[in-house]
């Protein structure tokens, strides 16, 4: 169906330093199933966008995993380095893994972003917030052994996977210490996986979602009374070998995600069946997250972040790409 009404507008242009055409998050609708290249990131700066979101605004957020930059897109299209966060030396190792800037998600009623970093300083580890000014601080720090990745907020709670630990964490989005929310066999990778465990993290009709990259399973997890994990099960099986990265609801309940190394953008419905939208012939390079737009038209546009990793990419081409669904997003968080 897609692949019928597919056309492609490759506006390639630069995130270094070069300024987006006025307007260019604010074009006219373009017809269901056109994929737009917007930008290019410059691989030998290690600029890797793992998460993309949106603020209600319209401002759209990059997080760039190996350096610790929050990039900033206003709708007009003017770009600048809202914030970095203390990750440490790029791709320096710690604590099993390497110094990385996880995932993002943005406060509907302050604005506020909350971001999970995996420092190799055990003193910055943690979840951090970025104010719409820049300013930054730690709202809860994790210990070494916890590997923080998809991050979400639920009734003025934080919510981060541990994709080292089979464990959602969660810490109150204006600070205190952080607890294990639930720890779960079904959020764990198999030994020796190369993959994540726990990694995407969504809130859609109060219920957690929980991408498990190194089983290729999507998980839910219903909120009990007082919030509390009710018992998780598992929502969605992608087929062997995918995985899925973070995700984004629409409002019919179907998800979509990135695999990351397997370059596949890959529509969940909600009776859990899948089907692939995009693969690497459609330009995908790592696509690690993705996220609907916020106002008027751009609600149906999907936004994707082709993070481009070093350790798994042969192409080196990280970009951030738009593809027309035609469907309306699921406001984050509900």
């Amino acid at each position: 169906m897609f692949e019928s009404r597919r056309r492609f507008v490759f506006l390639v242009l630069t995130l270094c330093g070069l300024a987006l055409p006025a307007g260019l998050f604010a074009s006219p609708p373009l017809p269901v199933g056109t994929l737009e290249t917007l930008a290019l990131f410059n691989p030998a700066q290690l600029e890797t966008p793992e998460s993309v979101v949106l603020d209600h605004a319209g401002n759209l957020f990059l997080s760039l995993a190996l350096t610790g930059e929050i990039r900033k897109i206003a709708p007009n299209g003017a770009q600048s380095t809202l914030a970095f966060l203390p990750i440490g030396p790029p791709l320096t190792p710690c604590f099993g893994f390497f110094a990385i800037q996880g995932a993002l998600v943005v406060d509907g009623s302050s604005g506020d972003l909350f971001v999970s970093v995996a420092s190799c300083d055990p003193a910055n580890r943690g979840i951090w917030r970025v104010t719409q000014g820049g300013a930054t601080s730690l709202v809860a720090n994790l210990p070494t052994a916890a590997l923080p990745n998809g991050i979400a907020l639920f009734h003025d709670q934080v919510y981060v996977a541990d994709s080292a630990e089979p464990r959602i964490w969660r810490a109150p989005k204006e600070g205190g210490a952080a607890e294990v929310w639930i720890d779960d066999p079904l959020l764990a990778a198999p030994p020796g996986s190369p993959f994540p465990g726990a990694n995407g993290l969504q809130v859609f009709r109060h219920d957690l979602y929980v991408s498990v990259s190194a089983t290729g399973q999507i998980v839910a997890i219903p909120f009990d009374h007082g919030d509390d994990a009710g018992t998780p099960r598992v929502h969605a099986q992608l087929p062997p070998p995918l995985g899925c990265d973070d995700f984004a609801f629409d409002v019919h309940g179907a998800l979509y995600c990135g695999t990351d190394p397997f370059n596949r953008l890959v529509k969940v419905s909600p009776d859990g069946t899948s089907e692939v939208l995009l693969t690497v012939d459609d330009g995908l390079d790592g696509p690690t997250s993705v996220a609907f737009g916020v106002r008027g038209n751009d609600r149906k546009n999907l936004y994707i972040a082709n993070a481009a990793f070093p350790f798994f990419t042969t192409t080196f081409r990280p970009s951030l790409m738009r593809y027309r669904l035609g469907v309306v997003g699921a406001p984050r968080g509900h």
